[in-house]
């Protein structure tokens, strides 16, 4: 077999997998969605649900967290971002129940209009890290490369 063999055989490959796939199976119609996930805490007698963030909830909140300042050296906009509170408002808005709105919960944690303030008054540091690991996990950020390696060689 020689090179132009090769890169004939290359070329068929490729086509055979093109003509597999169409752009039905990207419409969103089309596409599987992530379910809610139960996120129990031992000290709470009813779990947590989270839902997973999309690419655009999760730029929107990166937009809300950042602030541009002109350096007044060079003139150039830097840009930065809170992370504290960007992590904050992606957990409160991955939360679905409790609804860390309700007045009667906020009440009770002595946290009147707060809603991460009312999450932070909830959980010890730990649970607090458990729900931002499911939150990341549940949105795409918990697969290494290796694993999607795996799965499309599957």
């Amino acid at each position: 077999m020689d090179i132009n063999d090769v890169q004939s055989e290359e070329k068929n490959n490729v086509t055979a997998a093109t003509n597999e796939t169409t752009i039905n199976d990207f419409l969103a119609q089309n596409v599987a969605k992530k379910d809610n996930v139960e996120v129990k805490m031992n000290r709470f007698k009813s779990p947590f649900v989270v839902k997973p963030l999309t690419a655009t909830e999760m730029t929107d909140l990166q937009k809300q967290c950042s602030t541009k300042k002109r350096d007044r050296k060079t003139g150039q906009i830097i840009t930065t971002m809170d992370q504290d509170l960007f992590q904050d408002k992606m957990i409160i808005k991955s939360i679905v129940t409790p609804d860390l709105n309700n007045e009667e919960l906020q009440r009770s944690y002595g946290t009147i209009a707060d809603a991460a303030g009312t999450l932070h008054a909830m959980l010890y540091g730990g649970e607090y890290t458990t729900l931002v690991q499911k939150v990341n996990e549940e949105s795409g950020f918990d697969s290494s490369m290796d694993d999607e390696v795996e799965d499309v060689k599957n």
